[in-house]
């Protein structure tokens, strides 16, 4: 499963450094899995659950959608983080959107300063690559709690 994500979230960002947009027939299917894995499980599709899944998703969109609202990144970046986040959750969306906008965030200062203004940058490597970082984190590579941990946690407070 992990491996078809991966494959995905490859091609969407692909799909972004070729041509500086993500259509929505490239979200489609990351979308269709991501919702059908909630409506199905009452889980995220790697394990979040239901409440944390729908957090990843709107903690993982905020930032582009106010980065949209301000024409600094496109609509499709903030929908492929929502998706992305609605499959994790919250613990690994937080950091995803915590290392993408540090990454995008000091690539754009650099691309500034180099003085090309006029040119748009892709985000979708950079949400992949916050994502890489979230999830190597969350599989215990830094030390992190996993799934398991936290949805027992949230069992015992009856989320």
């Amino acid at each position: 499963m992990m491996l078809g994500v991966l494959f995905w979230a490859v091609a969407v960002a692909w799909c972004d450094l070729s041509t500086r947009r993500i259509p929505n027939i490239v979200l489609l299917p990351g979308l269709v899995v991501a919702a059908l894995a909630v409506m199905v499980t009452q889980a995220g599709l790697f394990g979040a659950a239901w409440p944390s899944a729908l957090g990843g998703m709107a903690l993982a969109m905020a930032p582009w959608l106010w980065g949209y609202r301000l024409g600094h990144v496109g609509a499709g970046d903030a929908k492929f983080a929502a998706i992305l986040g609605l499959m994790f959750g919250v613990p690994v969306a937080l950091v995803a959107t915590l290392v993408a906008m540090a990454a995008f965030g000091l690539l754009s200062l650099i691309w500034v300063r180099a003085g090309w203004k006029g040119l748009r940058l892709p985000v979708a490597p950079w949400i992949v690559l916050g994502l890489a970082v979230a999830v190597v984190r969350d599989q215990g590579g830094l030390g992190s709690v996993s799934y398991t941990h936290l949805r027992a946690h949230e069992t015992s407070l009856h989320l």
